[in-house]
């Protein structure tokens, strides 16, 4: 079973928080971040999930934190 990639707007990023721009993933991250982003969720690639991380955050139309559900 593939994992789930699962993201939800913020508004509000810690000081301490990851923040990458979309344009810092690779090309895959970037379809399924687009993808999450529309939707709320994509199936993803265990090679795509290991591009991202739990809890960072992603800039792209906003700030997306990310969760990877596996």
């Amino acid at each position: 079973m593939n994992p789930i990639l699962e993201t939800t707007e913020t508004n509000q990023v810690s000081a301490d928080a990851t923040v990458r721009h979309i344009d810092e993933l690779h090309d895959d991250a970037q379809t399924a971040l687009s993808a999450a982003a529309a939707d709320g969720r994509a199936d993803i690639s265990k090679e795509t999930a290991t591009n991202l991380s739990d809890g960072e955050v992603v800039r792209f139309t906003g700030y997306y934190r990310v969760n990877i559900a596996k």
